[in-house]
């Protein structure tokens, strides 16, 4: 089960460094387009918002990558230089308080974005066609799920350390 729940996570990060350069190379392409047509007048009025949108997103896919290392708020300080006997159960609690700390954080990023979508807020116009907001908040409730699944997949881990 620990090695299933290890390749599970592996994947899922797998995934979402995927993603991470898939939006990293559309956020170049974008600004070097935008920069390119402003040179001949032009311009790409929507791009430099949905640049600001895509540096949220690719923000949370790499703190939840940094979360699949255990490399996510110092955490991993808390059980450094403790005594070998403690240090499962020091892992332990920083990944579980990590993964409360996202849910909660997760349930506040949720109720703002159906508050954004109750509001009908336009967050940019492509061409004639509105763009709500709430599709691109909708990334932060998102985020915060990620960092909290591997917060709680590492939780896992330490709880087989414990039991041996």
């Amino acid at each position: 089960m620990r090695e299933r729940l290890r390749r599970a996570e592996a994947s899922l990060a797998s995934a979402e460094g995927a993603l991470l350069v898939v939006l990293l190379g559309v956020m170049i392409a974008l600004a070097f387009a935008s920069v390119v047509l402003r040179r001949f007048g032009r311009g790409i009025l929507w791009g430099e918002t949905l640049l600001k949108q895509l540096v949220l997103i690719t923000g949370f896919l790499g703190a939840a990558l940094a979360a699949a290392h255990e490399k996510h708020f110092a955490w991993e300080a808390a059980h450094m230089g403790a005594p070998q006997a403690l240090q499962p159960w020091l892992r332990l609690l920083a990944n579980l308080a990590s993964a409360v700390v996202c849910a909660l954080l997760m349930k506040a990023a949720w109720h703002f974005t159906l508050e954004e979508k109750a509001a009908s807020a336009v967050l940019m116009t492509v061409g004639s066609t509105p763009v709500p907001a709430w599709l691109f908040t909708a990334g932060i409730p998102a985020g915060f799920a990620l960092i909290m699944l591997h917060a709680l997949f590492k939780s896992a881990d330490a709880a087989w350390d414990l039991k041996r």
